[in-house]
């Protein structure tokens, strides 16, 4: 059960119905979480100093692009160990994306298109045997996946991260604990991102680029901001939704899903649901048909 006055983080990303501050969410985080806030602030912190805040300014509303072909960059960043001691990962060298992952700018919608690629992107949460079938049927069609782990989920369960990670996968921040990012104070939106960027970075040695807020399909400047300040300079949104967190069935998934996508989608799917997991070897069938390959975020936006 989620602590009060939580999502439950097993719950969709569509738009929350209150904006600002929301008083259900004035109570602090979990103690699990506050442990790691000093690892938060010196692993999730990665790219260039002095790069622009993933906002542009304005009000609070919704700001997405679709990628283009970013320019290659052979800089890497590396995780570092905190006052209450060293990640359970040992910390690795991790290339930063090229371009776009490290510039300013509105939330990525799309990737660019032209290298017949699409990103299968998976909110992490829920049963661990669901995320190891993803994984079993990811590897036995050589594809390549994105979770979005939420942090509560991903400290409790590690070595699901690991797993992700073994299989070439990327592993991204879906926050702390879930909440609908639209109503919290800058401040509970700064708890949430860097909390999640500290259990990412506990998993696999650095927070990394990759952040999608919760309880909403599109960032705003407080989201933006807080997204910053734990390291990352843009949000992931998505523009393929084929609502599956609703429980619609396989075949409903495999039809909406294979009915919107194109080249450069980023589809947004979760792991905690079985009709998901039981529709993704017809998912990616359908791709190989036409042609589409299923790549990582960082790869389809030009990372590696």
């Amino acid at each position: 059960m989620s602590p009060a006055g939580e999502e439950d983080p097993g719950a969709p990303d569509h738009p929350a119905t209150g904006e600002g501050p929301d008083p259900a969410h004035d109570q602090a985080l979990p103690h699990t979480a506050s442990r790691r806030t000093v690892l938060a602030a010196a692993a999730g912190v990665v790219g260039a100093v002095g790069l622009a805040a993933c906002t542009t300014a304005g009000p609070e509303t919704p700001s997405r692009t679709t990628a283009s072909t970013p320019e290659s960059d052979p800089s890497t960043t590396t995780a570092r160990g905190s006052a209450t001691g060293p990640a359970t990962a040992p910390p690795v060298a991790t290339p930063v994306a090229a371009g776009v992952l490290t510039t300013s700018g509105p939330d990525l919608q799309t990737g660019p298109k032209g290298k017949a690629r699409v990103a299968l992107t998976f909110h992490g949460a829920g049963p661990s045997g669901l995320t190891m079938q993803a994984l079993s049927v990811a590897r036995a069609h050589q594809a390549k996946l994105t979770v979005f782990a939420v942090g509560q989920w991903l400290d409790a369960n590690p070595e699901l991260g690991q797993a992700i990670l073994a299989d070439g996968h990327d592993l991204g921040n879906h926050t702390w604990s879930h909440q609908p990012m639209r109503r919290l104070s800058a401040a509970q939106a700064d708890l949430e991102v860097s909390h999640g960027a500290a259990a990412v970075a506990a998993v696999r040695g650095s927070a990394g680029l990759l952040f999608r807020p919760s309880g909403t399909p599109s960032s705003t400047p407080t989201i933006r901001a807080a997204a910053l300040a734990a390291g990352y300079h843009r949000c992931i949104s998505y523009d393929v939704d084929p609502s599956d967190y609703l429980d619609p069935g396989s075949a409903a998934v495999r039809d909406r899903t294979l009915a919107a996508v194109r080249d450069g989608s980023i589809v947004s799917l979760h792991l905690g649901h079985a009709g998901t997991v039981a529709a993704l070897p017809a998912i990616l069938d359908g791709l190989h048909q036409r042609g589409l390959t299923a790549v990582t975020i960082t790869e389809l936006l030009g990372g590696t």
